[in-house]
């Protein structure tokens, strides 16, 4: 087996972290080779005698679980129902919810792998955890909390973080996303909260609607009309219709959901379409946010609003994978998720403990915005990098001040403060258009688009007028109307 060098890396953190801890969790991005991971410790334990149990919770999951194994060679079997018992393999996949009710008949494991091990604090996944308190427990997972916000401490006694979204996407190993939010008229005011995350019932009396779907049936034509996508709604009733408008649109489309509406084989079959190119996406709900392995998808279509990151990353992750001819990633985002909760590829600080919750201190959210324009989602910026667009000033909030109070001024701050100005100062000084355009090309506005590139100088241009600050024009052309602020803020020009 020949693991990534990241992989390497981390495979020898984790042994080094098991040296002085019982309970591990490792966390890495959807895409990431976490099963590759854990199959290669897994063969390793067994060689050496040991039982390995593989903790899933869903029959897809065995599959791709077994699937790994085999093609690794590592001998394994499956305790879940509709599998004949196998027990002479050292490694042994279970089904948590079959495992629960045999741990009697049973040996005991070495080393528990809790796949998905975010469910880990869960009923069924606790019981079996607590019944053998002297086997090393490996929890793997991309998202290391629950919907409900809750941490994992109470599971792991420590956590191994692995490579960052970005830096998969720059090493090539998971695809570029290309993120857009559809001008959906989405009304979310008066919802509920339960259990961490929108109440099912009323977040699907909102999102069944013709006038929704429509719009995402809209833009998957409009965007991206031939690549595999995966629809995630909020209900089986939602899905149904998502799929009978697709349909009625031309599109081959079909259901993934679980039982009892699907059997297992339907299910496998719907999945063999998909992977086939004979339907062009599924609808689904929950059922393909967790461990779903199929590359070849290139769209996730988010008509679900939730509250969730975990569950939110989960969904967008599904289609970052690579395969050979994709190059990008569609995110189709109708509820807002993203502007909710941030680009997939932003760095984010994990912690066993959870989500930290202060109460009284409003969140500013994620630092992304949406471009009027094209209607894609990127890093703040003033002028989008996709098409140019310099976005709408908005209207700042006033600092609240006390007379006689002065802010301590941090070196955090005042290192910020020092590269603001160093970046606003080639501006100040420029005197000329060309000089102004030259600075947009050196640092590449607009993505090297030329046109985006004069709208940010016309932009100066104006701004300095307004401050009496006359600019000499030595370039032809006409000076264009400049809604909004750029990266460089004109006020420090005057």
């Amino acid at each position: 087996m020949i693991l990534r060098p990241y992989q390497s890396r981390d495979l020898q953190r984790l042994r080094e972290s098991f040296r002085s801890h019982q309970s591990v969790c490792y966390v890495a991005p959807t895409g990431s080779g976490k099963t590759v991971l854990f199959t290669h410790i897994a063969d390793g334990t067994a060689k050496k005698g040991k039982r390995v149990w593989i903790l899933v919770h869903r029959q897809e999951l065995i599959f791709q679980t077994s699937a790994a194994l085999d093609d690794q060679r590592v001998p394994h079997g499956i305790i879940a129902a509709g599998f004949a018992p196998e027990p002479l393999p050292h490694v042994q996949i279970a089904s948590v919810q079959s495992l629960v009710r045999r741990l009697a008949k049973l040996h005991s494991p070495d080393l528990i792998v809790v796949d998905e091990a975010h469910h880990s604090v869960a009923g069924s996944w606790r019981a079996i955890l607590e019944a053998y308190p002297k086997a090393r427990v490996l929890g793997v997972t991309a998202t290391p909390l629950r919907l409900d916000g809750q941490g994992l401490r109470d599971t792991f006694q420590a956590m191994i973080t692995g490579p960052s979204v970005a830096e998969l996407i720059a090493a090539g190993f998971l695809a570029r996303p290309v993120i857009y939010a559809p001008p959906t008229d989405l009304d979310l005011t008066g919802l509920h909260s339960r259990m961490g995350d929108f109440a099912h019932d009323e977040i699907t009396a909102r999102m069944d609607k013709p006038s929704i779907t429509g719009s995402a049936v809209d833009h998957y034509a409009r965007i991206c009309p031939r690549v595999p996508a995966i629809a995630f709604c909020t209900g089986i009733e939602h899905a149904r219709h998502v799929t009978e408008q697709f349909r009625a649109a031309g599109f081959p489309w079909g259901l993934l959901v679980g039982k009892p509406e699907m059997s297992d084989a339907q299910r496998r079959e719907a999945v063999r379409n998909l992977a086939g190119f004979i339907w062009r996406g599924v609808s689904t709900v929950d059922l393909v946010s967790e461990g779903f392995d199929l590359p070849a998808v290139e769209c996730a279509i988010m008509l679900r609003p939730t509250q969730s990151l975990g569950l939110h990353l989960q969904q967008i992750g599904r289609a970052l994978r690579p395969s050979p001819g994709k190059d990008r990633a569609v995110i189709l985002d109708h509820v807002g998720n993203v502007l909710r909760h941030g680009l997939p590829q932003e760095d984010r600080e994990w912690s066993l403990d959870g989500r930290a919750v202060r109460a009284g201190v409003e969140d500013e959210g994620p630092k992304v915005r949406q471009c009027p324009e094209c209607y894609r989602v990127f890093e703040w910026a003033m002028v989008c990098p996709y098409c140019g667009f310099v976005i709408e000033r908005e209207s700042r909030k006033p600092i609240a001040e006390k007379e006689g109070e002065l802010q301590e001024l941090t070196p955090e701050e005042l290192e910020r403060r020092r590269k603001t100005k160093e970046r606003h100062a080639p501006i100040a000084r420029a005197r000329t258009r060309e000089q102004l355009l030259s600075i947009a090309q050196e640092r590449n506005y607009g993505n090297g688009d030329a046109q985006a590139q004069e709208r940010w100088v016309n932009y100066i241009v104006q701004a300095r007028a307004r401050k009496g600050i006359h600019t000499p024009i030595d370039r032809s052309g006409t000076i264009k109307s400049w809604k909004g602020e750029p990266e460089d803020s004109p006020t420090v020009l005057a």
